[in-house]
């Protein structure tokens, strides 16, 4: 038993160390991983990486290709706009619940998270701040399953969210500038006001990242 438990512990400490190297960008996408080297260079076996490259396969960050082995999952637009039209479906959900939930104590963290993001340190760890945003407006939702699928998809986005035009200026400012309007909202307790608000917010930042692929691919 302890070895089955084990061995599941090491390929999800595998799966950590790829998927950062994928979100950093260090594995690009259409990369194959060579699977002799990332087992020499992690020190384990092929069998908890090969665990790892399936659960990252599951996740959507690798491709497994028959006679390849794995590759970085590809960059495209419309799984852009899949992500988010699935981002909505249940940010809009928890976001509902959430409002009426919402405490002083979650305001004060949520300004806090504003002011952060916006610092160097904010500006240089974008995907992990706007998550950590959004995930103290929803855990008053107590909806921990939903939220746990909703962080899945965070991570898939985060790497569309490293592209030039969502790290942008204008990008960063009508950012920072939603984020603290629809906190404002949520303060108020306008749900409508918020719901429509987070449609804008995760609708136009959708376009701008699908714009830029089809730009990087034309």
């Amino acid at each position: 038993m302890d070895s089955i438990i084990q061995k599941r512990t090491m390929a999800e400490e595998v799966a950590d160390v790829l998927r950062g190297r994928i979100l950093s960008g260090r594995l690009r996408a259409g990369l194959p991983i060579r699977q002799e080297h990332v087992a020499k260079e992690l020190g384990v076996s092929r069998i908890p990486l090969r665990e790892a490259l399936s659960q990252l396969a599951a996740e959507g960050f690798v491709t497994l290709v028959a006679h390849k082995g794995a590759v970085v999952a590809p960059l495209s637009a419309a799984e852009v706009e899949e992500l988010f039209e699935l981002r909505l479906v249940l940010e809009d959900r928890l976001l509902t619940r959430a409002i009426p939930r919402l405490t002083a104590e979650d305001f004060a963290a949520l300004d806090r998270l504003i002011e952060e993001s916006m610092t160097p340190k904010g500006l240089k760890r974008w995907g992990e701040f706007n998550w950590r945003l959004h995930e103290t407006m929803y855990l008053p939702a107590a909806r921990p399953v939903t939220l746990k699928l909703l962080k899945r998809v965070h991570d898939n986005i985060d790497r569309y969210l490293r592209l030039e035009i969502a790290l942008s200026t204008e990008g960063r400012q009508r950012g920072y500038r939603e984020h603290r309007e629809l906190v404002e909202l949520c303060r108020a307790g306008d749900v409508a006001g918020a719901r429509a608000l987070l449609a804008v917010h995760i609708g136009t930042t959708a376009r701008n990242l699908a714009a830029s692929l089809e730009r990087r691919q034309g």
